[in-house]
């Protein structure tokens, strides 16, 4: 049988908001222990062991997570950013012929194009393509070696602009390269972000 410490961390770890308020400190123990205790347990006879986990869970994730943090915000220090405008991602059920890409990506039963908007010229009526979006932008985050070797980099990136409201259209990972694709209307606010990470 599960302690009640390891049951109190598979449920923050279902919650990353959770895992964040703790690593931060800034939770009520006391009202999470109890809301923790009703879900998990069917009622409060369990709350202060509870939230007795909840503090040394608190204190492992702040201890932690630091050392990680300064990692992720090192990496995004040693990277840079650009920006090309007058992008389309075009969505194929197969692969198109004739066209240069930016970005190519195949997955099961459907292709992905990040191209530049003059491409687009080039598809005609083509009845493989299922979708097309234009007026978009092209940031890429050029990124040290060390990303490959250091957990959290892209959340850190993505949940920053998340939390922005900045929906990314597509999203490419090689190598050291990140590639973001988002409205032309979001492109000043996702350029002015990422700038501030990487300080």
């Amino acid at each position: 049988m599960e302690s009640i410490s390891e049951l109190v961390w598979l449920y923050v770890k279902k919650r990353p908001f959770l895992k964040e308020i703790l690593r931060e400190r800034i939770a009520n123990y006391s009202a999470l222990s109890r809301k923790i205790s009703r879900e998990a347990f069917g009622s409060v006879s369990k709350q202060n062991a509870v939230k007795m986990a909840l503090v040394r869970l608190s204190e492992r994730l702040s201890e932690k997570e630091e050392s990680l943090e300064e990692k992720i915000l090192r990496t995004l220090k040693g990277s840079s950013v650009s920006i090309l405008s007058k992008v389309a991602v075009v969505i194929s059920a197969r692969e198109l012929e004739g066209i240069r890409y930016l970005s190519y990506v195949e997955s099961k039963g459907v292709v992905t194009y990040i191209v530049e908007e003059k491409e687009l010229e080039k598809l005609g009526r083509s009845k493989s393509i299922i979708r097309t979006e234009s007026n978009l932008n092209l940031i890429s985050v050029h990124s040290p070696p060390a990303m490959e070797d250091t957990p959290g980099v892209l959340a850190h990136m993505l949940d920053a602009l998340a939390g922005e409201g900045i929906n990314i259209i597509e999203f490419v990972s090689c190598y050291t390269d990140t590639l973001l694709v988002v409205k032309q209307a979001d492109t000043v606010r996702t350029y002015e972000l990422l700038s501030l990470l990487m300080g």
